[in-house]
């Protein structure tokens, strides 16, 4: 037990990425009461209170002054499909036409460059630790694993995914390379997503609700990575329980210590995992 005169260990400070996104959002504030979060985007806004100051990650000087002072990097900003506008989203599933060609644009510069500047920065600046949210289409292309874990050669499902498996590959790098503490964290699909007219929808689809994680999981998730104990470099899948997930968790276990706290009811409301 800790002592009334041991003062309490300072709050890391760490730059979040991404905060005005679906997951920054939502879980920037569950981890602002254990660290001392600067909060980012790319446009200037506010958070449940807390100011975000705009940082663009593609702009290598800035990202370099962000990183002044920082103990760890949750990178959670993605290129997203919610700045293209999609007129025929057919031909843009074909993996064809203009939409499809400027989003795969933005996606190398947000996912690829933007990650290589926020590493590069963490390097320069003596940043410890970089968590790298990644996500499990690195392993959903086709033809489909029937079960999953970390140990798979990745098989991405669309040119996205290509570049988060290069961020992945990166964050290798410059471990090993540079002695960085990176943490890969695959996450699931994030929900409930009210936002998204389609997504109530999701929990009945094909793949029902096996590959969805509540944000308080992301959120202990992420919290693990940024305070525990440094192991090693090793991609984690990150989501929450479900009967028959044919998900393997157990790196996730060994390596950050985590497992999920919530499943998912027949409607896709995430519960407490009982017992």
């Amino acid at each position: 037990m800790q002592s009334p005169t041991t003062p309490a260990p300072a709050r890391k400070k760490v730059l979040l990425t991404g905060a005005a996104g679906r997951i920054g959002s939502r879980v920037a504030p569950l981890l602002a009461p254990v660290i001392d979060l600067t909060l980012t985007d790319r446009t200037e806004g506010e958070v449940d209170g807390r100011k975000v100051h705009a940082l663009d990650i593609t702009d290598y000087n800035a990202v370099v002054r962000a990183a002044e002072g920082m103990d760890a990097i949750i990178h959670l900003a993605i290129a997203s499909i919610r700045d293209i506008v999609v007129k025929d989203r057919l031909l843009f599933d074909l993996d064809d036409g203009e939409e499809y060609l400027k989003f795969n644009q933005t996606s190398i510069d947000v996912n690829m460059r933007g990650t290589y500047n926020l590493m590069e920065a963490a390097r320069q600046k003596g940043v410890k630790r970089f968590i790298l949210g990644s996500s499990l289409t690195v392993l959903l292309g086709s033809p489909r694993y029937e079960s999953f874990h970390d140990g798979l050669p990745a098989r991405p499902m669309n040119f996205y995914a290509v570049t988060k498996m290069f961020c992945e590959e990166l964050g290798e790098f410059f471990h090993r390379r540079h002695g960085l503490e990176v943490f890969t964290l695959r996450f699931g699909t994030p929900y409930p997503q009210p936002e998204i007219p389609k997504a109530a929808a999701w929990a009945k689809g094909p793949a029902g609700k096996r590959n969805f994680v509540s944000f308080r999981d992301l959120a202990g998730a992420i919290m693990a990575a940024t305070t525990g104990p440094w192991t090693r470099y090793a991609p984690c899948i990150i989501v929450s329980e479900e009967p028959g997930r044919i998900y393997d968790l157990s790196r996730a276990q060994e390596v950050l210590g985590w497992q999920p706290e919530d499943c998912f009811d027949p409607q896709g409301n995430p519960l407490p995992i009982s017992g």
